[in-house]
C-alpha cells in the first residue's frame, strides 16, 4: 500500500510539474481572465496552491486507508471514488479554463460556483474522510496540532455552534446571497484576494452545510434524517428566488462583466439568464440528489437497527432457553 502511495504521489506530482510546463505561455495565473486573442482551451490557472491541496489531501486519506488496519467502519470502493471524484471537481472548477472564463461570462462563474460549493463537498464528504485524513497525519501535527485544538473549550464552542444547524443553513446560504450583490461581485472581479476569499467562503460553506446532511462516519449529526430532507427542500425556496431574480432582469446587473467583454459570441444578457438558469435547475436539483443520498443513509441506518435488534432478541432467547 505504501508504494501504491509513492507511486501516487510521484505520478500526481509529476503531472502537476508537466502541465505547468507544457501551459507555459498560453497560461492564466490567479485570476487575469484571458488574454486577447488567446485559446480558450489553453487558458488553464497554474496558480500550485489548489493543485498542491489536492494532492496533499489524498496523500493523507490513502496515507491513513493504509495505516488503518481494522476499521471499525470499512471504507468502501464507492466510497473512494466518491472522495477522489470530489478532488477531481475541484480540480476542474479552480483550474481548468473555466476559471478564466469565468472572469469574462456570469454563467461560468455560477458554474464554478456549483461545483465547489455544493458538487464536491458532496462527493468529498460521501468518501468518509475524516478517519483516514487523521490518520494520514504525521504524529507531531495529530498530536501537537489537532489534539489541542480538539480539546480547547473555545473551538469545540465555535464548533458547537457553527455546527448548529440553523446556523449552517444560514451561512450556506447567506454567503451565496452576499456574493451575488453586485458590488461584491464586481470587487471579486477586481481584486484577486477578494476573489480567492469569494471561494474560499463558498468552498467552506458548502462543507459545512453537508458535513450536517452526509453525516459521513464517525460524526453523527444533531438533525434526524427526516430534518435532513426538510432542510434541503426549504434551501431550495431562496436558491429558486435567486435564480428567477436574475433570469428575469431586464439590464446587465454586474458592470465588471460588461467591461470585461463576453466570449462566444454570448450578450451579455443571454449570459447572465444562462448564469440565473444554472443557480436555479442544477442548484435545485443538486439539492434533490442530495436528499436522495439522505434517503438512502435513512434507509441504511433503520436495516442497521433492525439487524442489531433481531440479534439482540436471538440472544435473549438462547439464554432464556439455557
Amino acid at each position: 500500500m505504501n508504494i501504491r502511495i509513492n507511486l501516487f504521489l510521484v505520478t500526481g506530482l509529476a503531472v502537476v510539474a508537466g502541465f505547468h510546463y507544457l501551459a507555459g505561455a498560453s497560461t492564466v495565473h490567479a485570476h487575469e481572465g484571458l488574454a486577447a486573442g488567446q485559446n480558450v482551451l489553453a487558458a488553464w490557472n497554474t496558480n500550485p496552491i489548489p493543485s498542491f491541496g489536492l494532492i496533499l489531501a489524498a496523500y493523507l486519506y490513502l496515507t491513513g486507508l493504509s495505516r488503518w488496519h481494522r476499521p471499525t467502519h470499512p471504507i468502501s470502493r464507492w466510497q473512494r471514488i466518491s472522495f477522489f471524484s470530489g478532488l477531481v471537481v475541484v480540480f476542474i472548477a479552480l483550474q481548468s479554463p473555466i476559471d478564466p472564463i469565468a472572469e469574462h461570462m456570469f454563467s461560468f462563474h455560477q458554474l464554478q460556483h456549483i461545483l465547489i460549493r455544493m458538487v464536491a463537498p458532496l462527493l468529498i464528504l460521501g468518501g468518509a474522510p475524516l478517519t483516514p485524513m487523521l490518520r494520514g497525519l504525521p504524529p507531531w501535527a495529530l498530536q501537537g496540532v489537532v489534539r489541542p485544538i480538539v480539546s480547547n473549550f473555545l473551538a469545540r464552542g465555535a464548533y458547537y455552534r457553527l455546527t448548529n444547524p440553523v446556523v449552517a443553513t444560514i451561512i450556506f446560504l447567506g454567503v451565496l446571497y452576499l456574493w451575488q450583490v453586485p458590488v461584491n461581485m464586481n470587487l471579486a472581479l477586481h481584486n484577486d484576494l477578494v476573489h480567492q476569499f469569494m471561494h474560499l467562503t463558498m468552498t467552506f460553506s458548502g462543507f459545512l452545510f453537508y458535513w450536517l446532511i452526509i453525516d459521513p462516519k464517525p460524526h453523527r449529526s444533531r438533525m434526524h434524517y427526516g430534518l435532513r430532507v426538510l432542510y434541503l427542500g426549504l434551501i431550495v425556496i431562496p436558491n429558486t428566488m435567486l435564480g428567477v431574480a436574475l433570469v428575469f432582469a431586464q439590464t446587465p446587473i454586474y458592470s465588471a462583466y460588461v467591461e470585461a467583454g463576453q466570449l462566444f459570441g454570448m450578450s451579455i444578457m443571454t449570459d447572465q439568464q444562462l448564469g440565473g438558469l444554472l443557480l436555479w435547475v442544477p442548484g435545485d436539483m443538486m439539492s434533490i440528489l442530495a436528499a436522495g443520498v439522505v434517503m438512502i443513509l435513512w434507509y441504511q441506518k433503520e436495516e442497521e437497527q433492525s439487524a442489531l435488534e433481531a440479534a439482540r432478541r436471538e440472544a435473549n432467547v438462547d439464554k432464556s432457553g439455557r
